[in-house]
């Protein structure tokens, strides 16, 4: 498989079939890396020979030695590279995702191991921000943790994380991108962010009549409040979201909730 013919599907039969051992894997790599031409990533020259293993490329000017997995997620791991191509592939296509535990019982590969390659590719899949919400966008927050004896909802004493989610609805055809972080509190300083980073400012933003979003209206002039009997639209969704939200999450370290994260779904 060449560069002009770059794996998109999600059938894992055809991709079992393309990526058969590991020299396919370092030949659609190269084939992909340098696609429009070598340029040497140390002095920029463009003329190159063999390296020493195979399909990595010796600049004629430096002789600095560049793998095809060079500045990639796949760049000094611990496993072979074909065992790296399914774990990403199924990390994307996986509807429910797979836990780092599942992965590493299915390639024989200690969990710790599994865990931080994981994290790599989850850090990779991360958005560009280039893109914010636009058309309909449900805004919502809600709590994660376990449970605490004395500290119910959103005691200024527990040790639950509150979430904020916008959510992009396309009408008939269900939900499109969105965009969960953790906060501090729910007012309008925390949720002004979040808004600016992921939300146009053209969108038409539906949340409840919570009081820290009515500030947000002077930036964002169709943010629209409506009373929580009438959010019953979002909350149905909003399950959907909380599903795909721990699926995203499965095998994470408790302690990734320490600091403010990204998920893109």
């Amino acid at each position: 498989m060449n560069a002009k013919e770059k794996y998109t599907g999600v059938n894992s039969i055809e991709f079992n079939q393309c990526f058969k051992s590991d020299d396919d894997c370092y030949h659609y790599l190269a084939s992909a890396k340098w696609e429009q031409g070598y340029k040497c990533c140390k002095c920029g020259h463009i003329k190159y020979g063999k390296g020493k293993k195979p399909y990595s490329r010796r600049c004629t000017k430096c002789n600095y030695d560049e793998s095809p997995t060079a500045g990639t997620v796949f760049d000094k791991i611990k496993f072979s590279l074909l065992i790296a191509f399914h774990i990403v592939f199924k990390i994307s296509t996986k509807k429910k995702g797979m836990s780092s535990l599942e992965l590493s019982e299915e390639f024989s590969l200690r969990q710790k191991t599994v865990w931080e390659f994981k994290c790599k590719i989850q850090q990779t899949m991360r958005s560009s921000q280039q893109y914010p919400l636009t058309g309909t966008v449900c805004v919502d927050e809600f709590l994660v943790g376990e449970y605490e004896e004395g500290k119910p909802g959103r005691s200024s004493e527990s040790k639950k994380k509150l979430v904020v989610v916008a959510l992009e609805v396309l009408g008939n055809k269900g939900v499109g991108r969105a965009y969960a972080q953790v906060i501090a509190s729910a007012s309008a300083d925390e949720f002004r962010p979040f808004f600016k980073a992921y939300i146009s400012k053209e969108a038409h933003i539906i949340t409840d009549e919570w009081t820290g979003y009515k500030p947000l209206q002077k930036d964002y002039p169709l943010l629209e409040q409506v009373p929580s009997n009438k959010f019953i639209i979002f909350y149905r969704i909003e399950n959907r979201i909380f599903i795909m939200f721990f699926r995203c999450i499965r095998g994470a370290k408790l302690n990734f909730f320490g600091n403010p994260f990204l998920i893109l779904i």
